[in-house]
């Protein structure tokens, strides 16, 4: 390996006219030292225990990095902002990090290493922490391919750097202000071919039965997680007779459940950026209704009226102030990653619900097992609709409204018919011998 160059002193005109061999910055926190023989390029020095770099062969680019250098040390920097980013990014994903609201479900924190992976990292995760801006935060909510993805990355964001001040990788003076961060990305609009927008098709592996719902019912009540809940019983039956989805059952309270059987429908607990109320699914808020006894045989009303008054009695007490039908242990808002483990899968495994046990990577060069259950609890959405098409025989526009769907043709594709736009039976109906071919384009 060639050894570099000799300093001459004569090829630096910036270098100060004096014998000096070091120089201290104005407050004295950095020292530049002039080349030697042995280092032949400027050094700069600071803190204790000692850091240094080298600066180059001319003093004033020397002088004006130790000037910089200096800056950020009565700003605050320390080995954690000199990091690059991808270290805080780490840090916000990891499960031991204190988090002001507990810790992260599965599905929040799968959520939020999709958007780490796909945005942050792509954009400024090589960056220094001390150089993160307002604008790096930018570019990576303008990747996100909607204007709605783009406020679910903003938010994400903004978790992700108060998770940088609280790990202590931004500087005390560091400003990176979000509230102009808003998507400006591109809009796509992608022709497809009529056929093309297939709906897809629930089996019946899919749909609980009467009886599974019964026993999932039974099992809620005998397996109680954290105390006495007699509501856990309610939920099922409710979720299943009348199709309000989960993130629509956390926020039911005492005003929107009637005792005619009708619910109103008018909001949906979202947990990205923190938990907070949100229109439904669609923005589409609805009525839906519950019948007086379930086809597993349980009074639903009754029970809804006994709740109710329990709610009364709740709210007096000061312990649940929000009048929800189902509250967490603290009388708020129950969420998803919580309920999963603590409700469902218990109660699950005890009715012999379906499901396979499979090894998934987790981390980098990790796995772990994980339990795919062929029935989850959204599946009681599942029974409602069929519920509602086969056994009440109501039509598929009056189904669509109460569960919420897009239009009546979206609940006949996902429910009644696999393919909605099949061109097959028009083919027979016209005379047409068969050929097995239905893709008008061929």
């Amino acid at each position: 390996m060639a050894r570099p160059r000799s300093y001459d002193p004569t090829e630096d005109p910036t270098r100060p006219n004096d014998d000096q061999a070091a120089w201290d910055t104005p407050v004295g926190l950095v020292a530049v030292y002039a080349p030697t023989a042995s280092v032949p390029y400027y050094r700069i020095v600071w803190g204790n225990p000692q850091e240094g770099t080298t600066a180059g062969r001319y003093f004033d680019r020397a002088w004006a990095k130790a000037l910089a250098r200096e800056q950020l040390i009565l700003a605050g920097s320390t080995p954690r902002t000199e990091q690059r980013t991808s270290v805080g990014i780490d840090y916000w994903l990891s499960p031991d990090r204190p988090k002001p609201r507990g810790s992260w479900g599965q599905s929040h924190t799968k959520t939020m290493t999709y958007y780490a992976d796909r945005y942050f990292r792509p954009v400024f995760g090589s960056t220094r922490h001390l150089e993160l801006r307002r604008s790096h935060v930018q570019q990576a909510v303008n990747l996100a391919p909607t204007e709605s993805e783009g406020r679910n990355v903003r938010r994400a964001a903004r978790s992700l750097v108060g998770a940088l001040r609280q790990g202590d990788y931004l500087l005390e003076n560091q400003v990176i202000d979000l509230a102009t961060v808003w998507w400006h990305g591109a809009r796509v609009v992608t022709v497809v071919e009529q056929s093309d927008g297939r709906v897809e098709f629930v089996p019946r592996s899919r749909r609980p039965t009467h009886d599974q719902v019964g026993a999932l019912r039974e099992s809620m009540t005998t397996r109680r997680r954290r105390g006495h809940k007699g509501w856990r019983a309610l939920a099922v039956e409710l979720a299943a007779y009348s199709g309000v989805r989960r993130g629509e059952l956390a926020v039911l309270d005492d005003t929107a459940v009637h005792r005619d059987g009708r619910i109103r429908v008018l909001w949906r607990l979202e947990t990205i950026g923190g938990p907070h109320l949100a229109p439904p699914k669609g923005n589409k808020r609805r009525w839906t209704t519950y019948p007086r006894v379930t086809p597993t045989g349980y009074p639903l009303a009754e029970a809804i009226d006994l709740r109710l008054e329990e709610i009364e009695a709740e709210r007096a007490a000061g312990i649940n102030p929000k009048g929800l039908l189902f509250p967490s242990e603290r009388g708020t808002w129950l969420l998803g990653g919580n309920f999963h483990r603590d409700v469902f899968e218990p109660a699950a495994l005890a009715a012999d619900w379906p499901y396979i046990d499979e090894v998934k990577p987790w981390g980098e060069g990790r796995t772990r097992k994980q339990r795919s259950w062929a029935l989850t609890w959204h599946s009681l959405r599942h029974t409602f609709v069929t519920w509602q098409l086969e056994d009440l025989d109501q039509p598929a526009s009056r189904v669509a409204t109460l569960a919420g769907h897009e239009s009546a043709e979206f609940t006949i594709a996902r429910y009644v018919s696999g393919a909605k736009d099949d061109i097959a039976d028009s083919l027979q109906a016209l005379g047409w011998a068969s050929s097995g071919r239905t893709d008008a384009s061929a």
